[in-house]
Parts: C-alpha cells; structure tokens; sequence
C-alpha cells in the first residue's frame, strides 16, 4: 500500500503557492531525481491531496541516455512514485547537441518529451523545479553574455511551450536549502548530477567559483535575485506594451518614440543578427534629421534600411 506524503510536508507554508501556480488543471511534474525536483513532486502531491482539490500529479522522467548513471536515476524515481503512490512515465530520448550545444539539445529534447507525456495524460501544464539559486545564476549569465531585457529578468513563473502546453515554475523564489529540508523530512533519497558542478562548462564555474563568493558577500543574494526578477518581468511586460513590433514602419511614427523603445522594435526584428552597438547606431540613425537613405548589414543576410519616410528590417 502506498504511503501518503508526510503531514509535516502537507502543512509546509510552500503547499499554497504551489497549489495556486498549478491552479484546477492535472500537472506533469518533470522528476530527474535530483532533491529540487523530488521536493516539487512531493510538494504537488500534497497540494493534490487537499480535500479542494481537483488537479492529479504524475511525474514525469526523461531518460537522456548521456551518463552511466541515468539507469540509475530511473530506478530512484520510480522508486519514490511506487512508495507515495504518484503515477510515473519514463520516456527514452536521443539527444542531439544544438548549435554546439549538448546541454541546449538535451533541454529541448527533454521538453519535447514532457510535452508528449503531458498530452498522452490530458494534462495542460508542466511543472519544473527551477528555485531561486537557478534564478541567480540565469540572471548572472544573461548580464555577462549580453542580451534584453527579458532575459535580464531570468526566469518567468509561466511560459508558454511550443506545443501550447503551460511550463510552471512554482520554486523561483525558494532557496534550495529548504528543497533539501523537504526530501529530508520525507526520508527520501535523491541523486546528484555531476554536471552541475562541472566547472568546464560557464554554469557549472559560476556555481563552482563564483556564487559562493557572492553568497559570502551577500547572504541573501539568491533571494534578492528572485524578488528584483519579479519587478523586472513586471517592468518588461509595461515597457514591452509600447514597442511596436513588426519589421516595417513610418520613420515619423517609430523616431518620436524614446530611444530605448526604437532600440526594442529593432532587437524584435533583427533577433541576435546585430550587436547592440549596431542596434543603438541603427536608433540613432533613425532618431536623427538626416533624410539620405542609410543601410546597415547585419549578419545572416539580414539588412535595416532607413530613408526619409520608412525603416525596414528585411533578409536577403
């Protein structure tokens, strides 16, 4: 017979948000065994117990068939379904790198799979483990590599997947700590992914050198993290109902806005195709009195084109 998920764990204070993120529709939490994602699944499950309630959980685990240990990891999450009584599926799938990538191709993939689980089981979203130390470091990643707004914000709460399925992200503002105090209380195991501290890769040396100075510095960094994320996806979604989107407009029209609104209808248009020097030159350009026809070439074919009435982004 199955055991119920432990009382301390369906009164934790975490119980609520998780229910009111995961709303009235049946879930797919994704599992990898590792304790972030354990420690969701229990939290769902409690959620689903709640006399209220009205939303089944099933875990769901992708096998990506890329280390020794992934048999391994199966088993430990089967293992903890078959106790708690939770449905499980297992998918299998093969893993091509993207763009270079291993760790990209692996994500997709993954999703992918998630998504055919989800709609095999009638399940609208899926719920995934990201907590505020993850928040910290994609935040970090996306000031050093460069890049918008919205990736400045890191992680949403919810985005929309390709497959017209929700990806829940419940934890963003939970420190893994408390994910780990969850398993424990639970008595329940869960593995480690080398891969997270591989310092070969830029995640894995900022987890493995440079976060744990920040945290020295600043204690509460991954929270602090997480709040000024939520500000910020605010922010983007007020300055984002102003940038007028498309990759043709009226010089007139797109010139009388701020410059860092022109600046976000090129970002749209061009994508990564320009540096952001060339997008603020482009701006600048389409900002100023001069009437002559200018041309900027980005990379991939791509072209901005001003003249005295129209801008246009296009691709040869």
């Amino acid at each position: 017979m199955a055991e119920k998920v432990p009382l301390e764990i369906r009164r934790h204070q975490l119980v609520s948000g998780v229910r009111d993120s995961i709303k009235s529709t049946n879930v797919i939490v994704g599992v990898s065994g590792g304790a972030d994602s354990v420690a969701l699944l229990l939290l769902c499950a409690a959620a689903s117990m709640q006399k209220s309630s009205t939303f089944s959980v099933t875990a769901g685990h992708i096998h990506h068939g890329l280390r020794s240990e992934s048999d391994q990891e199966q088993a430990l999450v089967e293992s903890i379904c078959s106790r708690f009584g939770i449905p499980c599926i297992t998918k299998n799938i093969t893993v091509q790198a993207k763009n270079g990538s291993i760790a990209a191709g692996a994500r997709d993939a993954r999703y992918a799979a998630l998504c055919e689980i989800a709609r095999e089981n009638n399940s609208t979203s899926i719920a995934v483990a990201h907590h505020a130390d993850d928040q910290l470091e994609t935040m970090l990643m996306a000031l050093c590599r460069g890049g918008g707004v919205r990736k400045l914000a890191g992680m949403s709460p919810t985005r929309n997947l390709e497959c017209n399925i929700t990806l829940l992200r419940p934890l963003l503002h939970v420190d893994k700590k408390i994910l780990l105090d969850i398993c424990r209380s639970a008595d329940v195991s869960w593995c480690e992914d080398p891969t997270n501290t591989d310092s070969s890769t830029p995640r894995g040396r900022l987890r493995k050198d440079v976060i744990p100075v920040l945290r020295e510095l600043w204690p509460a960094a991954d929270r602090h993290a997480s709040n000024a994320s939520s500000m910020l996806h605010a922010a983007v979604e007020a300055f984002q109902s102003n940038v007028p989107q498309g990759t043709s407009w009226k010089r007139d029209s797109l010139s009388a806005l701020p410059l860092p609104i022109i600046a976000a209808a090129l970002h749209s248009a061009v994508g990564d195709h320009a540096t952001y020097e060339t997008i603020q030159s482009i701006s600048l350009a389409i900002a100023d009195q001069s009437t002559e026809p200018r041309t900027f070439v980005c990379s991939d074919g791509c072209v901005a084109s001003i003249t005295a009435h129209q801008v246009e982004v296009r691709y040869t």
